[in-house]
């Protein structure tokens, strides 16, 4: 799904110029391994997909996406690029300065990688007392009604692959063989090795399909238009 109107790096300066004061969304993805039967930007396309459909329902501009993230946990795998944490931070506040600087001060930050929530969430609190814009952070797999239909999503588990399959080409389930992977109490570090399965995935890959993926993508679209709608202040019901 494409669409030049949505996408900020596709108009001209004075057509952005007079776009200033849509809602803007920035995607942070990143580039690492997600087992033997997911491609490497899997973090980055499926949030740029969701931007996309979220920005064609409320008038938004999408941002070029951040393809690279805090991926520290998967660097053992070939493939995986991992960004430091404070240089994560330092440019999502460069970021974020740009854009509000631009005439942007309604934002949704859409998230494509766990890795990368702390260095945000802390750009966003130093800046939130100096610039005036409003901006909420969703990491697009955390969502109450996405959990109370379809379960938790893991790591390239048959949640991940649904949607990127339903977004694009690229999943190889026939690769996608069930392992084992180990769970731990608290936040162990270093991290041990078989938190992931052996290729590198947690969760369940037995039920990867398209109706799977639109489904979530029904969900995750429609929960992110209530949030722009609602100038990014979109409260939860008790």
């Amino acid at each position: 799904m494409k669409s030049s109107r949505a996408e900020y790096g596709k108009l001209t300066w004075e057509e952005l110029k007079s776009s200033a004061g849509k809602p803007a969304i920035l995607v942070f993805g990143a580039t690492e391994a997600h087992g033997r039967h997911m491609p490497l930007d899997t973090d980055t396309l499926i949030p740029n997909e969701i931007a996309l459909r979220v920005a064609e329902k409320t008038g938004s501009l999408v941002l070029p996406a951040v393809p690279y993230g805090h991926c520290h946990s998967l660097s053992i795998f070939p493939g995986t690029i991992n960004i430091g944490p404070g240089v994560l931070e330092s440019f999502a506040k460069e970021l974020i300065s740009e854009t509000v600087r631009n005439g942007f001060r309604k934002i949704l930050i859409l998230n494509g990688h766990g890795g990368n929530a702390a260095p945000i969430k802390n750009a966003l609190k130093e800046l939130s007392g100096k610039l005036e814009f409003r901006a909420c952070m969703v990491s697009w797999w955390e969502m109450p009604e996405l959990e109370h239909e379809l379960g938790p999503t893991g790591h390239a588990d048959s949640s991940e692959a649904s949607l990127y399959m339903f977004f694009a080409q690229g999943v190889k389930p026939n690769k996608a063989k069930q392992e084992k992977s180990s769970r731990y109490f608290g936040s162990v570090f270093p991290m041990p090795k078989d938190i992931f399965t052996p290729s590198g995935y947690i969760g369940d890959v037995k039920n990867i399909s398209k109706q799977r993926g639109k489904r979530m993508s029904d969900i995750i679209v429609s929960k992110l238009v209530k949030v722009v709608k609602a100038g990014m202040l979109l409260k939860e019901a008790k």
